[in-house]
């Protein structure tokens, strides 16, 4: 029987989803790509999405068919089931048409990605916490020139493409929590608030031109040849020279917090931490970073096992019971 001829029973949106579920629902292609096994056999490898999140999928089937068919960014009906593989929900997608004019049940809004959380809320509570604690004067007239640009960006952007914080308000969620992290940390060591607070403001915001969730999920042009810490120096930058007299001591170190946020030269930092806020940002980016890759995997576990696959950013498998 032709899956597509069944109506389903309700929306089948992704964040409800359980292992062993049949699919037979709307979703938009954010990126499909052709793979071997290692076999040699032709699969597709793709992300689905719609407002409740992102989901991976593969097709095993009619590859070349469905290849030709499948334009990321698009929205299809899809036929398949939800199963587990390395401790996460993704679809095996069986059936795949495009969505056609009689389709009562398609709602087009259904497919524009939202916070998981009340951005807005959050987005207010991140600027308040640095109109709080920031004294110096052209601090506080960078952030202004900061929320005029780039809040709306901040507020639905993802904080990664996959490995950490990548959902819609990712970013916001990241830069507030690194924010709060240094301001409970600082006094411990009498370090500067205030330029840990920039530095937490800046060190990612490149992420927002590094690459595109919509309509499909792709690396930029700018994002490919120069990376998100050279694009938020950048952004840096370019809102500093509107201030008349911004020190440039200042300046200089706000420049090395964000250039150095990534610890190691190996894994994309122009320079290694020199000051003790550089470093302490360092650490706090990862540990946030570290603390979301566990939190995303149980909330993607069914319960089923025990342990996690091999996660390859942790190095480790994941314990999946909580209790």
């Amino acid at each position: 029987m032709n899956l597509f001829e069944k109506p389903p029973t309700k929306t089948q949106f992704l964040q409800s989803l359980q292992s062993g579920e049949n699919v037979n629902w709307y979703y938009r292609i954010q990126e499909i790509i052709k793979k071997k096994t290692k076999n040699g056999d032709d699969f597709l490898d793709l992300t689905v999405m719609d407002k409740t999140g992102r989901m991976p999928a593969k097709i095993w089937n009619n590859v070349g068919q469905y290849y030709k068919l499948i334009k990321a960014g698009e929205i299809y009906k899809i036929s398949g089931e939800v199963k587990d593989y390395k401790g996460k929900k993704q679809i095996t997608m069986t059936q795949v048409r495009v969505v056609a004019a009689n389709d009562s049940d398609f709602n087009p809004a259904d497919y524009n990605e939202i916070p998981p959380f009340d951005s807005l809320a959050l987005l207010e509570q991140t600027f308040s916490l640095l109109a709080a604690n920031l004294t110096h004067p052209a601090l506080i007239q960078l952030v202004e020139f900061f929320k005029e640009e780039y809040g709306p960006s901040l507020q639905q952007a993802y904080g990664a493409q996959k490995i950490h914080h990548a959902y819609a308000g990712g970013l916001l969620q990241h830069t507030h929590s690194v924010m709060e992290m240094a301001l409970a940390i600082a006094p411990r060591y009498g370090l500067d608030k205030e330029l840990l607070l920039i530095g937490a403001l800046f060190h990612d915001i490149g992420k927002t031109a590094e690459f595109k969730t919509q309509p499909a999920l792709e690396t930029t042009l700018e994002g490919g040849l120069l990376g998100h810490v050279v694009i938020s120096l950048k952004i840096f930058l370019n809102l500093k020279n509107r201030i008349a007299d911004f020190p440039a001591d200042l300046s200089t170190r706000i420049q090395h917090v964000i250039v150095s946020h990534h610890g190691e030269k190996e894994y994309g930092a122009p320079e290694v931490p020199k000051t003790p806020e550089a470093y302490l940002l360092h650490l706090l980016d990862l540990l946030d970073s570290r603390m979301n890759i566990f939190s995303e995997q149980l909330k993607s576990s069914d319960g089923q096992k025990l342990f996690s696959e091999f996660n390859q950013a942790l190095g480790t498998r994941i314990l999946l019971v909580k209790e």
